[in-house]
């Protein structure tokens, strides 16, 4: 560790142990009690929930009033808490047969998904958040989740979608929002759940979830999965996948709990690029949505992803609790796909290029928290304050694809060699592969390989002060200190070191316990290589960005969030993101902060039930989002559209249980036109769309239940995500069974 670092890490350190003492009160000063046991404030995780779940009762239900959310951040219950954040809880993704990160997330207005190619944007989870990309936003268990995947379902408890700008949750980057994962972690029970589903388009799932108590206090977990399928609607296109996740915790019944778990997920697929844009603009090329364009004997896409994760938690008292987490990763990517493109603006012939990426990303992250409650000058405080190191190791190599005559083929494919052109709706993805393909970083090739390395260190103090029954302010702050290298071959070492600092306030008023009217203001900081070498465009450290200052961003927002009866959640919020000094070309080929976008909004949402036996989830979301201003050199960009942002995104899941053992539930999803690419001359969009989904389930007995699940009743054919240059079907209509048993 470099000995700057090392002087960094002793500083938060010492900021830390001062935090530590400022909470060592007398026990009279001490306000009211919290949750007692570790063990408590693991199933409290689950009730902390937007909605919480109550399996027995099959019906989605809202417990916020006294509440906290999983997360330490989070010093206030989510209805005090002032700003826009989505929980999206476990039943939620069971009901609606959501297997992946992406699909769980199509359940939340406001976010949309990017496509990628290769290199600085590659193939997997892309989500935009409020118009902004969130690829390197999204943390589990509180831990940032770097590396380039796609995301299973099977170990998730609950899914937290913070929107807006919140570096003071999340660190660098965060302009749109940012995205917690919590895991599923033992418990002090016995039980036993999984399921077993077949469907249309060779569909087989299969889960288990076992947890089982062990001597006093102690208790073991262990979660697998398995899966496969055809995407409805395509040919040749798939998805193959397994996981397993063992946990073990020690100490539930003790004021200290130990727990330590490993997530493994291995995944093969095939990966899709759909069908082009035309160069002139307007929508994509029309083609049969079944024809896939690639090369079955080439393609391919292969992810693992390892994590290992050490908890302890220590209750010192009612009123004060530690946390350490230490979490190791590794993830990689590898993948060769075919990306269909047209020879011209005017011609009918695809020429067929070849994409590809090899990404690996190790990381290891300490972080420290402590959180309390206390009676300051009258007021009751409830405080977290944390430090915060992580290490982080990426590597990007790029695949030389050439056809049988030595061409690269990546943004050329002369017609004249075999299998290299095709007809619209006229390949077969079974014609033969007679090219090569070698790693780039075997070549020789300069610029082959670019290794990225991050260092960060972080405090942050969060507190929500009840000043009167009615009145809460709620504030905090973090410092991160950021440094990225990136060596490449064949070219200058590249360095960004910068001082971040963000923050929040809000204040709330509760004209009636139930009821909470916020204003709130929050920062973001994003600077060059803040994607840590795995993507983002212009997040991308790059000769002509990293002696730039970060990006600066800001939220103002006004809301209210009402909890009725108890059991049903609404709230409302009219916002406005900036984007200042945002990164453009100075039209010499150097790059400065001189560009502003901009996203206004409103969003309403519902979560929980109308009555005993009706529950809604979903909401609304407009966004009008522009570019305000795209630097001296590109005038006439200014007052355009963002990309990857519906203006009207309407989502909701609604359940029933018609008799007792009969439940049924539909789901609608809406979004408007949809820009890909936006200049003064040409603009690519995908077309907007309404899908529609059902789900029947059946209680067969106390312990199983039959679950029938209709996806894109309709079959409307739509495009789930968009690039610039492509964009790729969404899945046609489908339908799945499942049996679900519990013990």
């Amino acid at each position: 560790m470099p000995a700057q670092f090392k002087t960094r890490t002793r500083l938060l350190a010492s900021v830390g142990a001062l935090y530590c003492a400022s909470f060592a009160l007398p026990s009279q000063a001490l306000a009211q009690t919290a949750p007692d046991t570790a063990d408590t404030a693991a199933t409290t995780a689950i009730a902390a929930t937007l909605p919480a779940v109550k399996v027995n009762a099959n019906a989605i239900q809202s417990d916020l009033q006294t509440k906290a959310l999983p997360s330490y951040k989070f010093t206030a219950p989510l209805l005090d808490t002032p700003r826009s954040i989505t929980v999206i809880p476990e039943e939620l993704i069971r009901e609606t047969n959501a297997t992946t990160f992406a699909d769980a997330l199509k359940t939340v207005p406001g976010i949309t998904f990017l496509g990628g190619d290769a290199a600085a944007n590659p193939s997997a989870d892309r989500p935009v958040i409020r118009g902004f990309e969130s690829r390197n936003s999204i943390f589990v268990d509180g831990i940032r989740d770097s590396g380039v995947q796609n995301r299973e379902t099977f170990d998730v408890e609950i899914i937290t979608v913070i929107k807006g700008p919140d570096s003071v949750y999340a660190g660098r980057g965060s302009v749109g929002g940012s995205i917690d994962i919590e895991t599923k972690t033992p418990k002090n029970e016995n039980f036993i759940s999984g399921s077993a589903g077949v469907g249309t388009d060779a569909y087989k799932r299969l889960t288990v979830d076992v947890n089982q108590k062990f001597g006093d206090g102690n208790a073991f977990r262990f979660n697998a999965m398995g899966h496969d399928a055809n995407q409805p609607g395509r040919n040749n296109v798939y998805s193959k996948r397994w996981g397993v996740a063992p946990s073990v915790a020690f100490g539930l019944n003790s004021p200290t709990t130990v727990t330590l778990s490993y997530y493994h997920l291995n995944s093969y697929d095939m990966p899709d690029f759909s069908v082009p844009f035309r160069s002139t603009g307007g929508t994509p090329i029309n083609s049969n949505r079944s024809q896939f364009y690639g090369f079955n004997n080439r393609d391919y896409r292969y992810g693992q992803t390892d994590t290992g994760e050490v908890r302890v938690e220590h209750r010192f008292n009612d009123n004060l609790k530690l946390k350490n987490t230490t979490q190791f990763g590794r993830s990689t990517l590898d993948y060769v796909a075919t990306n269909p493109q047209l020879l011209s603006a005017t011609s009918n012939i695809l020429g067929l290029q070849a994409k590809s990426g090899k990404y690996a990303t190790n990381s290891i992250t300490n972080q420290t928290e402590l959180t309390g409650k206390a009676t300051l000058l009258g007021m009751e405080h409830t405080m977290t304050g944390g430090i915060e190191f992580s290490h982080e190791k990426s590597l990007y190599e790029g695949y030389l694809v050439t056809d049988s005559a030595g061409n690269n083929i990546r943004s050329n494919t002369p017609c004249a060699v075999a299998y290299n052109c095709t007809g619209i709706n006229a390949w077969n993805p079974d014609n033969p592969w007679l090219g090569h393909i070698v790693l780039n970083g075997d070549t020789g090739f300069p610029g082959a390989a670019t290794h990225t390395q991050t260092n960060v260190a972080s405090a942050y103090l969060f507190d929500s002060v009840k000043i009167t029954d009615q009145w809460l302010f709620n504030a905090g702050v973090r410092f991160d200190r950021f440094d990225v290298t990136a060596i490449q071959q064949g070219a200058k070492d590249l360095t960004n070191n910068a001082n971040l600092f963000s923050y929040q306030v809000g204040l709330v008023y509760k004209p009636v316990p139930s009821v909470s009217l916020y204003t709130s203001y929050g920062t973001s900081a994003n600077p060059p290589g803040a994607n840590s070498g795995i993507g983002g465009g212009t997040d991308q450290l790059t000769t002509t960005n990293q002696d730039l200052s970060p990006e600066r961003s800001r939220n103002i927002e006004v809301g209210a969030k009402w909890d009725v009866l108890d059991r049903l959640s609404l709230n409302l919020a009219l916002f406005q993101t900036d984007k200042t000094n945002a990164r453009v070309s100075d039209g010499l080929g150097g790059t400065i902060n001189a560009g502003k976008q901009r996203v206004r909004g409103v969003e309403v949402g519902s979560a929980g039930n109308i009555t005993g036996a009706w529950s809604v989830f979903g909401g609304y979301s407009y966004l009008d989002a522009i570019t305000v201003d795209a630097g001296a050199a590109s005038p006439t960009s200014s007052g355009l559209p963002m990309v990857t942002v519906p203006k009207h995104n309407f989502t909701l899941w609604s359940f029933y249980d018609v008799m007792p053992k009969l439940k049924v539930g539909a789901g609608v999803a809406v979004a408007s036109k949809t820009y890909a690419s936006v200049s003064p001359t040409v603009r690519k969009w995908t077309p907007g769309y309404a899908r529609v989904d059902a789900v029947a389930t059946y209680h067969v007995t106390k312990t199983v239940d039959l679950q029938l699940n209709v996806n894109n009743i309709f079959d409307r054919k739509y495009f789930s995500t968009a690039y610039p240059i492509y964009a790729t079907w969404a899945p046609g209509r489908s339908a799945m069974l499942t049996l679900n048993f519990y013990q």
